[in-house]
């Protein structure tokens, strides 16, 4: 079972929501919040918490910079600017929709977001597409989910063991994916990690 967390500004809009994914069978709603949660809020190890974000009701900081990484379904009106759909679409565990894409779409989303699997629906796709976002901000390296997430907490400055703490995954693997990244991204230092961090849209200057 995935735990949903809904979050929207529009209270509506949430208990709309809320009752359409009651309907789903593997899914259930925890939390609804106007504003994206602490990392307290969620339980320590649990793969199952997936976020469900009304994204035109958040400011691209507050959705995604500087935020846990935990794996998010975002529904976009397509008036948003393109470099907040690029931040959405280069973002780790993370599913993108139109809110006129299907409720099946909808769940699919959900699902792949709690397997740590990226989704983007055809018309996602064709929207970034049609707002002419540049083949080179994408990420041209294929990393996986977990990679994505030790990357953002090596840019943030966390060593080794607090990385493996807030993963809740041994050092080992931490190193493991540390050693895989640098190398499918052909880079030696923290320094390369950081500047391709700012450069996908994974952290974000403070400027």
């Amino acid at each position: 079972m995935t735990s949903i967390v809904l979050i929207s500004r529009r209270p509506i809009y949430r208990k709309a929501l809320r009752a359409l994914l009651d309907e789903a069978p593997d899914c259930t709603v925890v939390k609804e919040t106007a504003d994206w949660p602490s990392a307290e809020a969620f339980p320590a190890g649990d793969p199952r918490v997936v976020c469900v974000v009304d994204a035109g009701t958040l400011s691209p900081v507050s959705a995604i910079a500087n935020r846990p990484l935990l794996p998010a379904v975002f529904l976009v009106s397509g008036e948003e600017t393109p470099a907040f759909l690029q931040q959405l679409y280069e973002r780790a565990s993370t599913g993108c929709l139109l809110h006129t894409d299907s409720l099946d779409e909808l769940y699919e989303a959900i699902r792949a977001a709690a397997r740590r699997t990226r989704y983007a629906s055809a018309s996602f796709r064709a929207l970034i597409e049609a707002r002419g976002m540049p083949p080179a901000t994408r990420p041209p390296r294929r990393l996986s989910p977990r990679e994505w997430e030790v990357l953002y907490y090596i840019t943030l400055g966390y060593a080794n063991k607090e990385i493996a703490d807030t993963l809740v995954i041994s050092v080992k693997t931490v190193e493991a994916h540390r050693t895989n990244l640098m190398e499918k991204l052909a880079m030696k230092t923290r320094r390369e990690l950081v500047e391709y961090a700012y450069q996908t849209g994974l952290i974000h200057s403070s400027k």
